[in-house]
Formats: C-alpha cells, structure tokens, sequence
C-alpha cells in the first residue's frame, strides 16, 4: 500500500506568505524612514556649515574693517539693515583692500566689493533663506564717550568698536547672535 503523503494546505501556505508580506512591509518601512532621517540630518548639516562660513566670512570681514574713506569721507556706514566698510580681502579671493557692503536682499544676505567705484563681479550671496536682519554699532563718540548700542552709525567718519550682526533664519538652523569687535581700534586716538 502506498504512504499518503501530507504537504502543507493552501491555508497554511496563504498564511506564512501573509506573515512574510507583514515583514517585508515593516523592514521597508524602516529602510524609508531611516533614509528620510539621513536625508534630514544630511540638510541640516549642510546648512549649518552655510550658516557658519557666513558667521566666519563676516567676523574677519568686520573684525579687519580699515579707517580709509571711500573718497566721500565716509569710513564706516551703517544702518539697521545694511553696512558698508573698508576692509582687506582675503589672499585666497585675491587680496587687496576693498569696500564691503552687506545688505538683505529678498532673502538673501549679500555682499558687494568694490574698489574706486568699479565692482568687483557680483554680489556675492552668503546666506539663502534670511527672514531679517538686525545690525547695531558701538563705538565712542566725537567725545570720546562709549555710545550703547545704535540701530545706525551716526559718524561715518570714524569706525565703530563692535558691531553687532542678528539674523533671522529660516530653517532649523538658529543664527547666533555675532558681536565682532574691531581689531584696528583708533576711535579713541586723539583728533579722530
């Protein structure tokens, strides 16, 4: 007599391929979202370095600011929302002494350089994605007194002590507040 052989029912077979089909769906589920959060951070990352080359270009930009006028007496100009500033540029760009203005422009934070009243290319985007700008000075008055903190430069004929750079950024990425205190000071030096 034969043996009667016993394989697996159709319920049984329909049962572990709906198993299989759960943990296939689970483990793709986990292989997406571990790509989204790559992803993320990966962005984040990248802004954060914008974020921080900005800061860098624009604490030696300011820091290196240069009591020489613009050929109009004016050595240092500043308001709430824009700058301008004698300043050297680095030797990787080419080196020399420019005028550096930074301004917002839509949203985006920008820098021209000019040299005798000839630009030097375009202006230059240091950061994408800027909500506001809020710059103030400090610095020592015809007087000689320390001023508090001014929404606008009132001597353009002398440079601040400090000027204080806030943005406002979109994203995750907080802007932290800079306060760039000027290497060269000669505010105070007598007859300025």
């Amino acid at each position: 007599m034969k043996a009667r052989q016993r394989g697996f029912t159709l319920l049984e077979i329909l049962l572990v391929l709906s198993l299989l089909g759960v943990l296939l769906a689970l483990v793709a589920g986990a292989i997406l979202g571990a790509n989204r959060a790559v992803a993320k951070a990966e962005h984040y990352t990248e802004r954060l370095d914008e974020v921080r080359a900005a800061q860098a270009f624009l604490r030696c930009a300011v820091g290196q600011a240069l009591p020489l006028d613009d050929g109009q007496q004016r050595v240092f100009v500043g308001s709430e929302q824009a700058m301008a500033f004698m300043a050297p540029l680095s030797a990787n760009l080419g080196g020399g002494i420019y005028w550096h203005t930074l301004s917002l422009h839509g949203q985006r934070l920008e820098v021209a350089i000019t040299q005798g009243g000839q630009a030097w290319g375009e202006p230059q985007v240091l950061l994408h994605q800027v909500r506001g700008l809020h710059l103030s000075y400090r610095g020592y008055s015809p007087k000689g007194q320390l001023s508090d903190w001014l929404s606008t430069w009132p001597w353009p004929g002398r440079l601040p002590r400090a000027v204080r750079i806030d943005a406002q950024l979109a994203g995750p990425v907080p802007w932290t507040v800079e306060s760039v205190t000027l290497r060269l000071d000669l505010s105070t030096v007598a007859g300025q």
